[in-house]
């Protein structure tokens, strides 16, 4: 039997009814995600402010440093507010916000101006992340299949990436027929265009006191179940902005498990994002520049396009791997993969190296739907968008911290000195992360493994 959201007890008929009125957020979800992901300046933003506005990869991966920052500073503040007004609200408010700072960031003629399309696309970012996907995952428990939870997150990404994939063919030869102004300004649209998607989602409760338990039973998601309600306040109202930020905070200060799981993941996702930030120059300096003309412009593209593909396809496999190798070994599994994939342009100075990132960008796409799996199963629904928040937080402040010293070794020695630096900093600190991470997982999951076998044994109890 369900409860419903006003705690009272609800029959097949209205089990049914709830599942049918909140499965409509899957397609919507899908939807969002494809459109927003139609970022058509992302295959030209670094050349244009390098050819465009005449800056050197050393003052643009700083800008872009100070970018990253930002996100840091309101990643967990905006994931409190969809956790208190609403997930749907945060995706809304994001669209908007990604829109204006689309158009600034085209019209840009200043580095205060600059500056300040940087700080609202970030702001737009902290908005998104965390959100999304608490919804859905909120949505799955209100229809009972949270185990469905990497498939459906990794559809959605898939959507998000191949819109990309069609906006990155674009926006070479689009550069060389209308410029970068004009380009820009058509992903500012489909940003609007998200926003109001957004719209058409339904909220799901957002609290545990709130949630419809289905009671279906999800035991045998590798051995662990939907473990969030544990670690949650059930039975409580919903708290202010500020308690709720800092009760999301706390959820993973204690639970160490989670601490760490968020520093290996991120450190994957994050040194594979600054290797696409390079990957722009390092075409260009092959001779491949799209604002030589329309032809060139596609042939730019269709090296762009690779890493994008990539995400694709590493968005489709990430339930599959999750399945295959499970919670212990999966993202250790793609640690390695990543360090292997960046011997290729480590080694090889050759535009043949795009089909080694299109594999890293694989990698990056499986990562994340695997990652906030982990972390779905493992915290309250109250906090849920704050914690989540927390991922993005912690590859924001990576990339903030690596990729100055990736764009001016870039700079000053070369892309294959920068790409050497970017696998020292994946094997030593996804190696420390993991290992720590390793070895709490293992006691968490023995200690839970002990708590059941005394439940499902009261007679041990009373003979000791």
């Amino acid at each position: 039997m369900a409860i419903a959201s006003n705690g009272v007890s609800a029959g097949p008929d209205d089990v049914h009814q709830i599942r049918r009125r909140f499965a409509r957020n899957i397609p919507v979800y899908y939807l969002f995600n494809g459109v927003s992901g139609f970022l058509i300046w992302m295959p030209i933003w670094v050349i244009y402010l390098q050819e465009f506005r005449g800056m050197s990869l050393t003052q643009i991966s700083t800008i872009e440093s100070l970018f990253w920052l930002t996100v840091v500073l309101a990643e967990v503040p905006t994931g409190a507010v969809a956790d208190r007004w609403g997930r749907r609200t945060s995706l809304v408010m994001g669209g908007a916000c990604f829109c204006l700072g689309s158009v600034v960031f085209a019209f840009s003629s200043t580095y205060v101006v600059l500056l300040a399309a940087y700080v609202m696309v970030a702001i737009a970012i902290t908005l998104y992340s965390g959100a999304g996907h608490a919804l859905i995952y909120d949505t799955l428990r209100q229809t009972g299949r949270t185990r469905d939870y990497e498939k459906h997150i990794g559809r959605s990404d898939a959507m998000a990436f191949g819109s990309m994939l069609i906006a990155t063919l674009l926006g070479g030869p689009l550069v060389a027929l209308v410029g970068y102004s004009v380009t820009i300004l058509l992903g500012a649209i489909a940003m609007g265009v998200a926003g109001c998607i957004a719209l058409l989602l339904r909220e799901p409760p957002r609290s545990e006191a709130e949630i419809s338990s289905l009671q279906v039973s999800e035991a045998g998601t590798n051995g662990t179940g939907d473990q969030s309600g544990r670690t949650g306040q059930t039975g409580e109202s919903r708290s202010g902005l500020l308690a709720n930020m800092l009760t999301g905070v706390m959820v993973v200060w204690r639970r160490k498990t989670l601490f760490w799981y968020i520093l290996f993941g991120t450190v994957i996702v994050a040194v594979i994002t600054i290797t696409e930030f390079l990957l722009q120059p390092f075409v260009v300096q092959h001779g491949v520049d799209p604002s030589a003309g329309v032809t060139t412009g596609f042939t730019y593209s269709g090296m762009l396009m690779s890493p994008v593909a990539g995400m694709v396809v590493g968005s489709l496999l990430a339930a599959w791997v999750a399945s295959r190798f499970g919670e212990r070994r999966s993202l250790m599994v793609l640690l390695f993969a990543g360090a292997v994939l960046f011997l290729a342009p480590v080694l090889w100075d050759s535009l043949w190296v795009v089909v080694g990132f299109g594999m890293l960008a694989a990698v990056r796409g499986m990562t994340r739907p695997i990652a906030t799996g982990y972390i779905n199963r493992r915290i309250p629904s109250d906090q849920r968008a704050t914690v989540l928040s927390m991922f993005q937080l912690s590859t924001a402040l990576m990339i903030a911290i690596f990729m100055p010293i990736a764009g001016t070794v870039a700079d000053m020695v070369g892309f294959q000195a920068s790409f050497g630096s970017l696998l020292l900093i994946l094997l030593v600190a996804g190696g420390v992360f993991a290992t720590v991470w390793r070895r709490l997982h293992g006691r968490e999951q023995a200690a839970f493994a002990i708590t059941l076998n005394s439940m499902t044994k009261p007679q041990a109890t009373k003979s000791r």
